[in-house]
């Protein structure tokens, strides 16, 4: 395995492989946002590739300005790609719509899709109840989600082949009750895994257990997709200390780490280390 590819965690669901090959970045996104803020957009400005997972505005909103500012190429959903295309005004030919099933060779990377299944989320009930206590971050929230970013995308996960190092799997959101054993583990045959990066959330600490096992990798990188959302909405998930634990006991051999913001990971060693600038939440 090729010791110069590193993971990095810039928080929310903002992560990227590091190569000889250039970044990769999944879901960029760095501002204020539910009274938290890690990195700047300076940070992502070495992007070469962005893969967008789907359409909720914690994943989706600084992509266009990131595009804009960059020559990154984008590779998502078609409706994801259609909105940065139409909303976004980024030029067709830097972006790559992916069908579930379907891949892509670019210099150093072999990118592939797959979909996962999100926990249930009804924004018109969210839009109704925040108007309804007065809860102006969470209106905010809604609105935004509703007008500035193609919510109802499909939930898009990738593989990533990286030239010369190891196979990596971003299964973001996907680790919850809504996928089935047997869905797991032929995504698991299908796309052998060495690195496997998701998000842990909720309560949804078997299940994150379970989709480990059936994918089988030999390092598993956890990450806190929603943790400042979720306080905002008064939502509390389950201790990380508990997450690793269980996916510990669910792949033994396997070296699992928990993420917060700035951690950088050696795919190599399985070295946790930290990179520049740490942030400050508000």
């Amino acid at each position: 395995m090729e010791s110069s590819v590193r993971v990095r965690y810039y928080g929310w669901s903002a992560l990227s492989i590091e190569s000889a090959h250039g970044a990769l970045f999944f879901d960029p996104f760095w501002r204020h946002y539910c009274g938290a803020q890690w990195f700047e957009q300076t940070d992502f400005s070495h992007a070469r590739y962005v893969c967008v997972t789907h359409g909720h505005e914690e994943h989706f909103l600084d992509v266009p300005p990131l595009l804009r500012a960059t020559g990154a190429q984008a590779f998502g959903s078609p409706s994801t790609i259609g909105f940065l295309k139409w909303r976004g005004r980024i030029a067709a030919g830097r972006l790559n719509p992916l069908e579930a099933g379907e891949s892509v060779s670019v210099p150093g990377y072999a990118i592939s899709a797959f979909l996962w299944k999100h926990r249930d989320i009804n924004l018109w009930k969210a839009l109704s109840k925040a108007v309804f206590h007065g809860n102006a971050t969470q209106l905010s929230w809604a609105m935004s989600s509703a007008t500035r970013a193609p919510f109802y995308s499909p939930y898009t996960g990738f593989h990533v082949a990286v030239q010369g190092g190891p196979t990596i799997m971003n299964y973001n959101e996907g680790f919850n009750s809504k996928m089935t054993d047997a869905e797991i583990h032929a995504l698991g045959r299908s796309l052998p895994t060495d690195v496997l990066l998701g998000g842990m959330q909720l309560d949804f600490v078997t299940d994150l257990a379970r989709g480990a096992a059936a994918i089988d990798p030999g390092l598993v990188l956890l990450y806190p997709p929603h943790e400042y959302f979720h306080k905002m909405m008064g939502v509390q998930s389950r201790p990380w200390g508990e997450f690793v634990d269980a996916v510990q006991r669910a792949v033994p051999k396997a070296t699992v780490l928990a993420l917060a913001p700035g951690d950088e990971v050696d795919l190599a060693s399985g070295a946790l280390t930290r990179f520049s600038r740490l942030a400050v939440a508000a």
